[in-house]
């Protein structure tokens, strides 16, 4: 299953991984004959290039996604190792905004402001991220493969032309799963459980366009993102009171997490079905594992789980990209937890594009000319994930 949309999907080509790190790691290696950087250009001078991100670190929706910087950070420290672009060395600065809006705010202020970065990359969250777009968008601050398939952000580049995704659509991957769902399991009862963000909004409208809806507080279970830590007994309780056989989860790996674990205790035992966003396995087993959980049991709770995904999965050690990462991860990674995983994966595939972009947009490196180059060569740059890549400045 994959999704594809104009401005959020990537392409998958195995075979040009280590061409294409040859070509980056080469110019990376031009360490003379480079124009002197204008002060015009915050974030670059001749020797470094300083990039800003944003996720929860800490906090309920953290379990998972705070790997994704340390992943990023440790392609580029690979880089770096091999002279950086253009000989120019990738710093990443850091801010945990524990998914919640308000502190996205300061904390773009901050990296924007204090830390004058020259782009945000790989950002995390939703609704942390629409607090901050317009703003980055109207300073003309390259936002780079933001880690949210909310189709808002990209379905009109004239309103956010300085945004590209790094996840194709909620909605085209609910579609996608919709699909799925209406041949599968045409005599089950389906339902939802959903956070009532524009994530989970996504979701149900991607759905809808498959022809599966639901029937809010029967078989539409929600919850605030952010507050799955407590549980989702309530939720899990209103779908099995309403029989439904197959729940559908937009949300985050820690609220399925939640939910998995609330239907164990009430005997519920639904087939899951997963926005790929949530469906990490080592997150979901380590959350249940915090909670008490055996190992051996969350492995059982988790085996059978349909999601959808846009990459290739951890394990498929055969996957070009995968093996690279894997190594790389390996070697470079300093994070207090650098399990090998689909946040790890992600988080490298980010730092592998933003390293192809940043050497394609040239040695004289400014906002415009990083946009530009990214619209006009989209289909130039290898990923690791499946859909087809598509940026475009009009559509």
């Amino acid at each position: 299953m994959n999704a594809v949309n104009n401005r959020a999907s990537l392409s998958r080509s195995p075979r040009k991984f280590l061409a294409a790190t040859a070509a980056v790691l080469a110019g990376a290696l031009v360490l003379t004959a480079m124009p002197a950087q204008g002060a015009s250009t915050p974030g670059v001078s001749d020797t470094e290039i300083v990039l800003g991100m944003q996720l929860p670190q800490t906090g309920a929706a953290s379990p998972g996604y705070n790997k994704v910087d340390d992943a990023i950070r440790a392609y580029f420290d690979y880089v770096n190792s091999k002279g950086g672009v253009n000989g120019r060395k990738i710093t990443l600065v850091v801010k945990d905004d524990t998914y919640k809006a308000g502190l996205t705010v300061s904390t773009a202020s901050a990296l924007i402001n204090k830390d004058k970065v020259f782009a945000m990359v790989g950002s995390v969250g939703t609704q942390t991220h629409i607090s901050v777009i317009k703003d980055i968008n109207r300073r003309g601050i390259p936002d780079l493969f933001v880690n949210s398939g909310y189709s808002g952000f990209y379905t009109d580049p004239k309103k956010y032309p300085t945004t590209f995704g790094g996840l194709g659509t909620y909605v085209a991957e609910a579609k996608i799963l919709g699909k799925y769902i209406k041949e599968t399991y045409a005599d089950k009862t389906v339902g939802i459980l959903y956070q009532t963000d524009d994530f989970g909004r996504n979701t149900v409208e991607g759905l809808a366009t498959a022809g599966v809806t639901f029937t809010a507080k029967k078989t539409a279970a929600t919850f605030i993102a952010g507050t799955q830590g407590g549980g989702l007994d309530a939720q899990m309780q209103q779908l099995k009171d309403n029989k439904v056989d197959v729940v559908v989860v937009g949300a985050v790996a820690s609220a399925y997490a939640a939910a998995v674990g609330s239907a164990l205790k009430i005997g519920y035992k639904p087939q899951f079905i997963v926005i790929s966003v949530g469906s990490d396995a080592t997150t979901f087993q380590t959350i249940l594992g915090a909670k008490g959980t055996p190992a051996a049991t969350s492995a059982a709770l988790l085996a059978g789980t349909i999601s959808a995904s846009h990459a290739p999965a951890p394990g498929e050690a055969d996957d070009e990209y995968v093996k690279a990462f894997k190594k790389i991860n390996d070697e470079f990674n300093k994070g207090p937890s650098k399990t090998w995983d689909n946040n790890v994966l992600q988080g490298m595939n980010i730092g592998y594009l933003t390293t192809a972009a940043l050497q394609g947009a040239g040695k004289n490196l400014t906002r415009p000319g990083i946009i530009k180059y990214i619209e006009n060569n989209a289909s130039k740059l290898s990923s690791a994930a499946l859909a087809p890549l598509g940026y475009s400045a009009k559509t």
